[in-house]
């Protein structure tokens, strides 16, 4: 039994390596559609930024767990390409608050319309219960990674 488990573990660990390398290569692919020059961890970010917004690049940086230096950087670049914009924090002086400008919403928002589209083409022989139970089993999966 428990080579079964070792065997089933290799299986899910190699194939989870896999399912990581598409999703970059997709991330990268949606970069490209929300800005041509956009990197994929700018595009990340700006997923975060959508989220969590209004959001001080403090709470951005624990977020994202990363260094403050790339990430500030990263939204610099990406408030000169007008897809994020800084606001001054009302409530302390000292921060200031980054949300998406218009554009930079447009442009997420096409991108996610494209990720749907490749998900929806890649489980089109699934049946709806099919892709619910994988959708379960994934989100279960993430939160035990958590």
């Amino acid at each position: 039994m428990a080579t079964d488990t070792n065997d089933a573990l290799e299986n899910l660990e190699k194939e989870l390596v896999t399912l990581a390398r598409r999703l970059r290569s997709l991330q990268r692919t949606l970069s490209d559609e929300a800005h041509p020059d956009l990197e994929p961890a700018q595009y990340a970010l700006l997923n975060h930024v959508e989220e969590l917004a209004p959001v001080r690049m403090a709470d951005l940086v624990a977020a994202l767990e990363v260094d403050k230096g790339p990430v500030s950087r990263a939204c610099a670049r990406l408030e000169e390409e007008g897809l994020l914009k800084r606001a001054a924090d009302k409530s302390d002086a000292r921060a200031t608050l980054l949300t998406l400008t218009a554009n930079g919403k447009r442009k997420l928002a096409a991108a996610r319309k494209k990720r749907h589209k490749v998900i929806e083409d890649l489980l089109k022989d699934w049946s709806p219960a099919q892709v619910k139970t994988f959708a379960g089993q994934v989100s279960k999966f993430n939160k035990l990674a958590n």
